[in-house]
């Protein structure tokens, strides 16, 4: 009798955790597919903007929970905008192609200043991810593209200590860096948080194209228009563009070295 209880309470517990992880699953599925829906639905009305009204589009993203920023502030070659619910500054079309500066302001977030280029009267990317505001020890890296490859991971390793992406997404010794957000269905953010940079140490960042795998010979990735935004000092300290002829399947993008980040910037067949 005692035996067939164990075995009973032995399968309710096996049959609880599957149906929870198979509604965990679906619940994931269903989040996946609803946010493929929505940027789908932000890639047409950006087309339909700059075909039917001649207007541009800047989208602006939390890069730490990937949210749409509203009420931001964005000025566009001395022309101020505020961001809409959605995240969006629209613009007319500029006469001419050229690299235009835009700064952003937002309560709660680090204010930034760069630039976008306009290519054959369009933006050549128009998704922009922000952090918001940290401490000036924290370092926070983070990884936008557009929508294909579809997956693109972000690497951080401290030499001889961790080594952070989507497979250890915490550091194990002190909880002092982490993966913020994971994203694997395009456009990023992807983005990493260490709240101290140890000056004797070297970290090494690369992007890895998950979804052409191993194919050393792909140009997906140097076409994604990925660009890595570094964050520290409670500013905005450097932004890395992936080259874009380039062979290969990992971005090696910089080095922390003595304190100080060092540009890599190079295509390869492995990380750093």
């Amino acid at each position: 009798m005692l035996h067939y209880r164990l075995v009973s309470i032995l399968f309710c517990i096996l049959f609880g955790m599957t149906w929870t992880f198979a509604q965990d699953t679906e619940q994931q599925q269903r989040k996946r597919q609803a946010k493929e829906r929505k940027l789908i639905e932000q890639q047409k009305d950006d087309v339909f903007e700059e075909l039917d009204r001649q207007n541009l589009t800047l989208r602006f993203f939390n890069a730490v929970n990937g949210n749409e920023i509203a009420g931001a502030k964005v000025t566009i070659d001395s022309m101020e905008y505020t961001t809409d619910e959605e995240g969006k500054a629209l613009f007319p079309a500029p006469e001419a192609d050229g690299m235009y500066p835009v700064s952003f302001r937002a309560e709660k977030f680090v204010p930034v200043d760069f630039y976008i280029e306009i290519m054959a009267g369009t933006l050549f990317f128009n998704r922009f991810s922000v952090s918001p505001l940290l401490d000036v020890k924290y370092l926070r890296v983070v990884l936008d593209w557009d929508s294909s490859p579809s997956d693109l991971d972000a690497h951080l390793v401290k030499q001889g200590a961790f080594h952070l992406s989507y497979r250890n997404m915490r550091t194990a010794e002190d909880g002092s860096g982490q993966l913020d957000h994971d994203a694997t269905n395009g456009y990023g953010p992807e983005t990493i948080t260490l709240k101290e940079v140890s000056p004797g140490n070297t970290y090494s960042y690369f992007v890895h194209d998950y979804s052409d795998g191993n194919n050393f010979s792909t140009r997906n990735l140097a076409r994604s228009k990925a660009t890595v935004k570094v964050f520290g000092d409670g500013r905005l300290l450097n932004v890395f563009e992936v080259p874009r002829e380039a062979t290969g399947n990992y971005w090696q993008v910089f080095r922390i070295a003595n304190g100080g980040i060092v540009e890599v910037n190079r295509m390869a067949d492995r990380g750093e």
